[in-house]
């Protein structure tokens, strides 16, 4: 009797093992990429949503805007260059 619960104990541990093994390795359904609305075109000219104190425009994604419309790349500094800091108390 304990020989024959010990195999079929042992048979369903065997199918819920191949259960688990076929649905880790079947493939994920494959979704249609998620297209964002709200994001901004891809060329040409964008709308100014807001103007600073200082005259520089800027996008509804906070995208500098050159005089035509087009985004402007963010400044940066080559490594090696010099970079003038001011100093405390200086202006």
């Amino acid at each position: 009797m304990l020989t024959r619960l010990s195999l079929l104990t042992l048979a369903m541990i065997s199918v819920a093992g191949m259960a688990n093994a076929r649905t880790i390795w079947e493939r994920p359904v494959q979704e249609p990429p998620v297209v964002d609305s709200a994001s901004p075109p891809a060329h040409g000219p964008r709308k100014v949503a807001i103007t600073d104190e200082y005259g520089f425009r800027y996008d509804a994604w906070g995208n500098r805007l050159n005089g035509a419309g087009h985004v402007m790349a963010p400044p940066h500094t080559l490594p090696g260059a010099t970079v003038i800091q001011n100093g405390p108390g200086q202006s």
